[in-house]
């Protein structure tokens, strides 16, 4: 799985194919540093390619030894990530991300602040996904994660569901 993450994340080119390199990130972390080099090669990022950009930092503070470089990345992640929201506010996609990397922080850290509003947002924003070009399949993946983790109520997980249905009807 390594080696495949590893050549798979060499070649990485498009928003698929980062997507599809952060899902073997999440699954594989020793593969961050690969994750942060493919993307930090980016120019011109969109500010969904930014995203990936900031947690590529935060992840590569799960293997890093040293607490100030752990620190240091997390801070990063931090900074890069607010630059990527305030380029496109209304971007489930960004949101997500923001969302799974402040839900897995440590709390005595203070930067989970914006878990709340980036519910709102992916809930609100589920219907909006084949306009964002977002993959069904990870539209289920962020689905899945809400889902999970019991960051959303029942009836936000039903109207999530719903408009993630009938987004995938009308073409996405």
């Amino acid at each position: 799985l390594f080696l495949f993450t590893i050549g798979y994340l060499s070649n990485a080119q498009s928003i698929e194919e980062i997507r599809t390199a952060f899902h073997e990130v999440v699954l594989n972390p020793d593969s961050s540093r690969s994750f942060y080099d493919l993307l930090k090669e980016i120019e011109n990022p969109t500010p969904t390619v930014k995203a990936y950009q900031a947690v590529s930092e935060a992840m590569l503070a799960q293997v890093v030894w040293n607490p100030f470089t752990k620190l240091s990345q997390v801070s990063k992640y931090n900074r890069q990530m607010e630059m990527a929201v305030a380029d496109d506010t209304e971007n489930i996609e960004i949101r997500f991300l923001r969302l799974s990397i402040e839900y897995n922080l440590p709390s005595f850290l203070g930067m989970s602040t914006h878990m709340d509003e980036d519910i709102m947002k992916i809930v609100d924003g589920m219907s909006m996904m084949s306009q964002m070009s977002i993959n069904p399949m990870f539209g289920r993946y962020i689905f899945y994660f809400l889902k999970e983790t019991d960051l959303c109520t029942q009836s936000q997980l039903e109207q999530m569901k719903k408009s993630f249905e009938d987004a995938t009807k009308k073409g996405g």
